[in-house]
């Protein structure tokens, strides 16, 4: 699925959250987010693709496109673990939800959120409850 599109789902700076997390695209300009909307805080901005003063190294599919996911899920050695909310995650595991499939822990929130990048997108999920 090509989340590059106007409502799609991409990583981006949030300048508000101070954090790299899950935003969605409102405005392109040919093939590139310009403009985003934070799935966590709900603040619209820029599209950043990384924590300002730092630059990102990012896979490549077979198409150019960057995807994330792909590359976290290659470099990643370990099994996937079933996802329960009972459970705690740390970033870097790799979760098989029974509804979005697998997925890498990308951020730990807080003691009871976690988000997680599938396949098609980013979601934020409960753990240690």
């Amino acid at each position: 699925m090509d989340n590059n599109r106007v409502g799609g789902t991409i990583d981006s700076w949030c300048g508000k959250c101070k954090m790299m997390l899950a935003h969605t695209i409102e405005a392109m300009v040919e093939d590139r987010p310009v403009r985003v909307s934070c799935n966590t805080c709900r603040s619209q901005h820029n599209y950043k693709s990384s924590e300002p003063g730092k630059r990102v190294a990012r896979a490549q599919t077979g198409g150019g496109r960057p995807t994330r996911y792909k590359g976290l899920m290659k470099d990643n050695t370990q099994g996937p673990r079933d996802y329960s909310p009972k459970e705690t995650y740390q970033a870097g595991d790799v979760v098989k939800h029974p509804h979005f499939g697998l997925g890498v822990t990308t951020a730990v929130k807080d003691a009871t959120k976690i988000e997680v990048l599938f396949e098609n997108g980013a979601k934020v999920l409960v753990h240690g409850r």
